[in-house]
């Protein structure tokens, strides 16, 4: 699994447990209110039970002490003037609850009452023992409580049905009080919940979204030190070819441009950028005396470069290039197969693998190398038509026509030296290991971008000392090796401010880059007659725009009269 998607997969787990520790948050919240709940509704229960006792007991208290202290005159009067709905109002004043009597014949089938009210005093009446129903009625909770009037020896002595027989059902007496929220029953224990789950709440989220976080940064600091040593390669390639890291970063942009027009995402362009930055990351393994030759490379050479593409498949198999690493290895497949490592053809290429094919040879077709010059836009253009469906994608040649129509070319992409450190790197093809000068491989290069050179030459003097194969006869190779290098000693002293170049075996090119005198060669000429060898010289005036090529030049010192 790439980085990135681990990336989305740990912030989808961190979601999955927000979501999870929000509900289990939720239905503990629930579970404590609604069991707060029920606590008051259980305490209101009592609460009204006893009040129900005390003023059925009042009742009949009363009754009995008025009966006793009454004649039958006055038990009558008194059955007919006094209330007990006054009585019940004065209770209820004291209570804070809303009482009322009513007898057992009253129906109230047809009534206005909630149905849990009439259900009530259905269960009174039937199973002869107390009832109650809590109801809401405009937001607002109510318990009310049925407690049944029985006939007692009391309440039958003052009644005005004397048929009534003791345990009889007389009535109802009915209370009913609001029962009151959480936050207005207890408040301080409302809010104190509230702060601590919500409190609680929060420490599980920071706590999720801290591992989340920690997790992501690892993630990314462990892909940002595996980039850095991959950029840190394609730094040291820079330095050692100055050429290709160049030439990686045009291949990521216009790769990135192709990606873009063809409607990819953000995401996408980022992607296929760092696989154009990495696809010859591989070249580090390819020894300089193959990458850096300036001239055409042979069978061997050439399956040794194409080394590169697996070798940055290995390089870049783990993460977090992993992804990446596929798209680098298949990138000089060809759409036809005849490419490699695999000879993959067609749709069996990946997509963005093609993409990196076209935007690669674009480039090397428009930038110079060492073996040649680079080609203009139409002249890319127009190869890139021609090779589709061989070489290329055809549609991406179409997009690649309509993207790089208008692009404005590198300009500076020579591979001259640009100091003496990359003089030295190119040292194994453009230097003589004898003399220390410039082998006849470097005097190509400098003819084949003679408009790239931080110098111009001004003219040439050619030294060639005739006969010298009859010191290697006389004395052995060795001996010769040693008085060859002895020459070219001295001819250093004689020009110390050109370019020199051995050509040939004994045959020396100067290269003159500055205005210079005549030169003194009798220190030349001393040092060969004590060996009756002979130094022949000739020397060529170059026009100011004059093109040169290796074989234009030995035409003209053949045909130029010493």
């Amino acid at each position: 699994m790439s980085v990135s998607k681990r990336i989305k997969y740990f912030k989808q787990i961190a979601i999955l447990l927000t979501i999870f520790w929000t509900l289990l948050t939720t239905v503990f919240v629930v579970y404590q209110f609604y069991n707060e709940e029920k606590h008051i509704e259980e305490n209101s229960l009592e609460r009204i039970k006893g009040v129900a006792e005390e003023s059925l007991a009042f009742v009949f208290w009363v009754y009995e002490q008025k009966a006793k202290a009454m004649s039958d005159d006055e038990r009558y009067n008194f059955r007919t003037n006094f209330s007990l709905k006054d009585l019940l109002a004065l209770l209820a004043k004291q209570s804070n609850m809303e009482f009322d009597i009513a007898p057992v014949s009253k129906d109230f089938t047809h009534s206005d009452l909630k149905p849990s009210i009439k259900k009530a005093f259905h269960n009174v009446k039937e199973e002869r023992h107390d009832s109650f129903t809590i109801y809401e009625n405009e937001g607002t909770k109510y318990l009310f409580y049925v407690k049944p009037m029985f006939a007692n020896k009391a309440c039958i002595s003052c009644h005005v049905h004397k048929e009534s027989a003791i345990g009889d059902l007389l009535g109802y007496t009915t209370i009913q009080m609001q029962v009151p929220a959480f936050f207005k029953a207890n408040p301080q224990s409302f809010y104190f919940l509230i702060v601590t789950y919500l409190g609680t709440w929060l420490l599980g989220l920071f706590a999720i979204w801290w591992i989340h976080a920690r997790g992501r940064n690892y993630l990314n600091e462990k892909t940002k030190m595996y980039e850095e040593s991959m950029y840190a390669l394609i730094d040291m390639m820079e330095k050692r070819d100055s050429y290709t890291a160049g030439h990686s970063q045009r291949v990521a942009e216009y790769a990135k441009m192709l990606v873009i027009e063809m409607g990819y995402s953000s995401d996408d362009a980022d992607f296929i950028y760092k696989a154009g930055m990495l696809h010859d990351i591989g070249k580090i393994e390819i020894p300089d005396a193959i990458l850096l030759k300036p001239d055409k490379l042979s069978s061997i050479e050439y399956s040794l470069i194409k080394r590169h593409s697996t070798a940055s498949y290995e390089l870049l198999s783990r993460e977090p290039f992993s992804l990446l690493a596929h798209v680098v290895l298949h990138h000089h497949e060809r759409y036809d197969g005849l490419g490699y490592p695999h000879g993959l053809k067609a749709e069996h290429i990946p997509f963005f693998s093609q993409i990196i094919t076209v935007a690669d040879a674009f480039d090397a077709m428009t930038t110079n190398r060492a073996y040649r010059k680079s080609l203009s836009l139409e002249e890319a253009l127009s190869i890139l038509k021609e090779e589709s469906g061989k070489q290329f994608n055809p549609f991406i040649v179409e997009i690649a026509h309509s993207v790089f129509a208008g692009i404005k070319l590198p300009e500076d992409t020579t591979q001259m030296p640009k100091d003496l450190l990359e003089e030295m790197r190119f040292s194994y093809y453009f230097r003589d290991q004898l003399t220390g000068f410039y082998n006849v491989n470097y005097l190509k290069f400098l003819f084949a971008h003679a408009n790239d050179c931080r110098f111009k030459m001004l003219c040439i003097d050619h030294l060639n000392c005739t006969n010298f194969a009859s010191y290697n006869k006389q004395y052995g190779w060795k001996k010769g090796d040693e008085f060859l290098h002895l020459i070219a000693q001295t001819i250093k002293e004689i020009y110390p401010d050109a370019i020199i170049v051995r050509v040939y075996s004994d045959n020396f090119l100067v290269l003159h880059v500055k205005p210079h005198t005549h030169m003194d060669y009798s220190k030349v000429d001393q040092l060969l007659s004590e060996q009756n060898l002979i130094m022949q010289y000739q020397h060529i005036d170059l026009e100011t725009y004059e093109t040169l090529t290796l074989e234009i030049l030995e035409d003209k010192l053949l045909h130029l009269d010493n």
